[in-house]
């Protein structure tokens, strides 16, 4: 069994870990209202989570990757950050660490490990989810998990059950076999990933998993934006995912349209929207729902990845540490 099955299936284990790591560090930090994410790849992606989970509750967050923070921050709107959140996997990616030194505030690491980034860091969140693959799986639920209790516990907002979030993701687990057979069943040649707020991030790092494991074509899209123009590319050969929190009419009127380009549709959330596929996520705060979609979309790079002969631990041209 590859390893990266193994770690999508430990996205449970990884809630209790990420709960672990929440209460070593709760009476040590509270975050303040104004802060900046950075990261690379999958982490830039769940940059962009913290930051959305963050205006969410109340504060105000912002997301870069490290290369643009270094070489091209007089582009965004920062607005004088009163913590950096650096987060990377490893603990050991030069852009993370070179990044860190560009403002002069306080700095968070979110690592797995013992590394560079903790040491460097004011504070340290290390969530103890190593992982063999090259890809990021159970560690990103992990990770998105752990800081966002910090989140609720810092701006006064009761914390999760971190047993009932663990269940949650066993119960999306289960829907495994299933999410095999859309791929055993439906040969696409391309795979459109929509979501809009806190899943948008979700739906670009589907997109990323699609091709780090597959080494396949995907895209990402926020949900409605895909109609003005990126819709051209489904066909009968596509197969679109819509991660959907909250549905409205909107939703099933693409479900149709899509099909109406012969394109087939996977609908991940409450309802199935008449779609060709469905994989149902039970009602919980919006906050948690990249929980339950995250091995949902994990699942289906694997399998594709599988059913294409590729090895998933082992993506071409990738390593585990991106350094220079």
């Amino acid at each position: 069994m590859h390893a990266t099955l193994k770690e999508i299936r430990k996205a449970p284990e990884g809630i209790v870990k990420a709960q672990e790591a929440f209460e070593l560090i709760k009476n040590e930090v509270k975050l303040p209202k104004n802060i900046l994410y950075i990261g690379c790849g999958s982490s830039h992606f769940l940059s962009q989570l913290l930051a959305m989970a963050t205006n969410a509750l109340g504060g105000k967050g912002f997301a870069l990757p490290c290369s643009e923070l270094m070489y091209s921050k007089e582009y965004y709107a920062i607005d004088s950050p009163e913590l950096l959140v650096a987060i990377s996997r490893s603990g050991e990616t030069t852009e993370v660490l070179k990044a860190m030194d560009v403002l002069n505030i306080k700095k968070l690491g979110l690592t797995a490990y013992e590394s560079s980034l903790s040491k460097k860091a004011d504070y340290a969140l290390i969530v103890n989810t190593p992982e063999d693959s090259v890809v990021m799986t159970h560690s990103f639920v992990a990770f998105y998990f752990a800081y966002l209790q910090l989140l609720r516990e810092s701006y006064g907002h009761p914390t999760f059950n971190p047993e009932e979030v663990s269940e949650l993701a066993r119960g999306v687990l289960e829907k495994e076999e299933y999410i095999k057979d859309i791929v055993d069943e439906f040969d696409f040649s391309n795979v459109i990933f929509l979501g809009s707020g806190i899943l948008y991030p979700v739906a670009l790092e589907a997109m990323l998993k699609m091709k780090e494991m597959a080494i396949f074509w995907s895209e990402a899209y926020q949900m409605f934006e895909v109609r003005h123009g990126f819709k051209s590319i489904a066909d009968e050969n596509s197969l679109v995912v819509m991660l959907v929190n909250d549905p409205f009419d909107w939703h099933e009127k693409l479900v149709k349209e899509f099909q109406g380009q012969e394109a087939k549709v996977l609908v991940v959330g409450k309802e199935s929207l008449n779609a060709n596929y469905h994989v149902e996520v039970p009602q919980v705060d919006s906050l948690l729902v990249p929980v339950a979609a995250l091995p949902v979309i994990q699942l289906l790079a694997y399998y594709k990845a599988v059913k294409r002969g590729m090895n998933p631990d082992n993506p071409r041209f990738l390593d585990k540490v991106v350094r220079w």
